[in-house]
């Protein structure tokens, strides 16, 4: 009530602009047109016009407010400004429209001849105007069109090339555009002296030195951007009921420049939770294996539960590191959730066993092989008689689908296993399962606390369906919509389009994984029965909005909330995890 009065005793562009920020477009459309009406060359208020007719859906009419508003304005910052504000929006635009069946993506043809100046070099910038460069060009960047981003980044770099706060945000843009020489020749003499011990421009210097193949320089960068930000404590937000510390494996050689921020959140479930539950909960992301921690943390208040992100049961399943975590996440004597013990249990051997005679499981047998040339021939006829072809291949520490091969026949394995560098590997039973010709799904479900959710559908014309759904192969098998139909159903009514018996064995399965957090990817048959591909805690549980799922966001929010507030005992219960075989 207080921001609707607020807005209502504003006028023109301020009030206009209210609303468009409350989400009110209709009301600021209006706003907008009755300015427009009184002063019909105002290019600020086409331009703001434009994006709010995105909003709505009407390109068109916004392409036409946004060209007219561009034919109007003479100053560089304006026009900067409003392709930027334009560009994001088609983005945002683009976003939505992707969750639609059938949609191919956005086109870019309105850039066609687009001029974009360069910032002028007697003009100084400003916090506002940075931020509109570096928004514009990561647009330009995304749209394709790199040789006007890294133009417009060096028209500001003329006169901000030693600007350490500048730079951190430019870097990334630069690097995306393909320009990682300049972006080294930029970083060396401040990492190097003045900003030593910057951690966003060190993140920076080791992308930049990793995409030039300088490994040994990379990794150097990267021991000593972890060393300058061991930790990250999330944004103070004044809800916060709990502080709750993230456990991450440090990654060994930057790739990305990410920011100090999303260099801790960048991946898998903390960065979905840090995303969208930090207005109830601030998250501390810990380094355990940086020197520099423990001093980082004595600052810092102390975590109530811990989320131990060192999930990779493979790589727990080496002694050293399983007892240096499990170590590490009990010494803080609080609960923790996936705990190392539980998760270095779920390999896909495990998993295997564990699940083996479900009722309406199809759990296909996993067998770990060594690869050494002496047992080749022997590794070859175990395989034929106790998995048999054709068989998946794939590398035991891998967790994406497009790490595997499938094999067909005896010969085709041994050439295989001639050329490949991994010591051991997992055979793994195939079963087709196509949904029509040329045609394969993978469902993933995912466990919060015990609470079971139907996460996304996914196709993909290979039988290792990998990535998000690929909607012009979808829309090419898919002709009359049915695929996509079912897809709809399984999301929003899973336990009436999966049926009962398959919804059972998933929480069987749930009920034997020994899990807080994780995912279960699969697939439904025509007979009920369920195929099962694989469940740990590595998988991302996605929590993005959707339009057409917001029960379900809102139902794993509230799942997470009781999770955290009612957490798996704490750290003497852990050591009654199973042990690694």
């Amino acid at each position: 009530m207080n921001e609707a009065r607020g807005i209502e005793n504003l006028a023109g562009r301020d009030r206009a602009l209210a609303l468009h920020k409350a989400g009110r477009i209709v009301e600021a459309i209006d706003a907008y047109e009755t300015i427009l009406r009184a002063e019909p060359a105002n290019a600020d208020i086409l331009g703001l016009l434009s994006v709010a007719q995105l909003r709505l859906g009407q390109e068109k009419k916004g392409l036409a407010s946004w060209r007219k508003s561009l034919a109007l304005e003479k100053t560089v910052p304006g026009r900067l400004r409003n392709i930027a504000n334009f560009l994001l929006a088609m983005q945002q635009m683009d976003e939505v429209r992707s969750l639609q069946p059938g949609y191919e993506g956005l086109t870019t043809d309105f850039l066609d001849g687009l001029e974009i100046p360069d910032w002028p070099q007697d003009l100084p910038l400003d916090k506002a105007g940075r931020s509109v460069i570096v928004a514009l060009a990561q647009c330009l960047v995304d749209f394709n069109h790199r040789k006007e981003a890294l133009r417009l980044l060096d028209s500001a770099l003329a006169g901000l090339s030693g600007d350490p706060d500048f730079l951190a945000v430019a870097i990334p843009v630069m690097l995306e555009a393909g320009d990682a020489e300049k972006a080294l020749a930029l970083l060396q003499p401040l990492t190097a002296e003045s900003q030593r011990d910057n951690g966003a421009l060190l993140i920076a210097h080791a992308a930049a030195a990793a995409a030039m193949e300088r490994a040994e320089e990379a990794q150097a960068l990267s021991r000593r951007a972890r060393e300058a930000v061991p930790v990250y404590l999330s944004r103070k937000m004044p809800n916060q009921r709990m502080l709750i510390g993230v456990l991450s494996p440090e990654p060994k050689i930057i790739t990305r420049a990410f920011t100090p921020f999303v260099f801790h959140f960048n991946a898998a479930t903390p960065a979905t939770l840090v995303s969208k539950m930090n207005d109830e909960f601030r998250f501390l992301s810990i380094f355990p294996q940086s020197q520099s921690t423990a001093g980082a943390l004595a600052a810092l208040p102390r975590p109530q539960i811990i989320i131990n992100n060192w999930v990779n049961a493979e790589v727990l399943t080496k002694p050293d590191t399983l007892d240096f975590i499990s170590a590490y996440a009990d010494s803080f004597g609080v609960p923790v959730i996936n705990h190392p013990r539980r998760a270095a249990v779920t390999t896909r051997q495990h998993n295997a066993e564990r699940l083996a005679g479900i009722p309406n499981v199809i759990v296909p047998r996993v067998l770990r092989i060594i690869n050494e040339p002496e047992k080749r021939g022997l590794v070859v006829r175990v395989v034929e008689e106790k998995v048999g072809f054709p068989v998946i291949i794939r590398n035991t520490f891998g967790q994406k689908g497009w790490e595997t091969a499938k094999i067909e026949t005896a010969a085709e394995l041994s050439a295989y296993l001639a050329n490949a560098q991994d010591p051991q590997l997992y055979a793994i039973e195939y079963f087709h399962n196509t949904i029509a010709e040329g045609a394969h799904r993978k469902i993933r479900a995912a466990v919060i606390g015990g609470e079971l959710f139907v996460l996304h559908v996914h196709f993909g014309a290979q039988w290792n369906v990998h990535r998000a759904e690929d909607r012009r192969g979808l829309t090419a098998f898919d002709t009359g919509g049915t695929a996509t139909a079912f897809a709809q159903e399984i999301l929003k009514r899973p336990e009436a389009a999966l049926g009962k018996p398959a919804m059972e064995a998933l929480r069987e399965i749930r009920n034997r994984t020994p899990l807080d957090i994780y995912g279960i990817d699969f697939n439904l048959m025509p007979d009920g029965r369920i195929l099962f591909f694989e469940a740990n805690a590595a998988m991302h549980i996605s929590m993005r909005e959707r339009e057409d799922l917001p029960e379900t966001r809102l139902a794993m929010r509230k799942a997470y909330r009781r999770l955290f507030e009612n957490p798996p005992p704490g750290p003497s219960a852990a050591a009654n995890a199973p042990e690694v075989s």
